[in-house]
């Protein structure tokens, strides 16, 4: 039997939250809410953009960036389909946990401005029979974008109603501020 190696590309894009805000965020989590630091997110981020298709226009890079979303924009919700709505199947300490940038966030402009700057690289050739992603529509992945923070892994000692959580959140913390805008470009074999 022959196997056929295929080349598997990814594009990914986000923003990278800043170190301060990802201190009060593990300190949030691990001071007043006493959980442990295993289950807090290192290197948090808002992925703006995936592909899993080579993209020969769009290099890698990295640069500054400050941006910042107020806590009052953000819900919290399990990382899971259906996630963003309670659910008695899905139980949140079982899951990863997250926020999520309310639709009508001002700052979601300023996500579909760096998210268009890589769209409009899906050509014919590569989305094939797909619709070409837009603000609300991914090509690739999954298939609605929702600009999503991952704050803490599965296995959470955590209260099921996120509103609880998520209301302490806000009181503690009020903007998170973003100061990197990375683009990877992988081709692994």
């Amino acid at each position: 039997m022959r196997h056929r190696i295929l080349s598997k590309f990814e594009v990914w894009a986000d923003f990278r939250v800043s170190r301060k805000s990802e201190e009060e965020i593990f300190n949030f989590f691990r001071f007043e809410c006493g959980l442990d630091p295993e289950v807090i997110v290192r290197n948090m981020h808002l992925t703006i953009y995936h592909s899993r298709r080579p993209m020969p226009a769009i290099q890698s890079v990295s640069q500054n960036c400050h941006l910042a979303v107020d806590t009052m924009d953000l819900k919290f919700m399990v990382m899971a389909p259906g996630g963003e709505n309670p659910r008695p199947n899905l139980i949140p300490g079982r899951h990863k946990i997250g926020v999520r940038v309310h639709r009508r966030s001002a700052f979601r402009k300023k996500i579909y401005r760096y998210r268009q700057q890589l769209s409009i690289h899906e050509t014919k050739r590569i989305l094939g029979r797909r619709q070409q992603s837009n603000n609300s529509r991914s090509a690739f992945g999954a298939r609605y974008f929702q600009p999503h923070i991952t704050l803490l892994n599965a296995g959470a000692d955590i209260d099921d109603d996120l509103t609880v959580l998520g209301d302490a959140f806000r009181n503690a913390i009020d903007t998170i501020v973003f100061d990197r805008f990375s683009v990877r470009v992988k081709q692994n074999y």
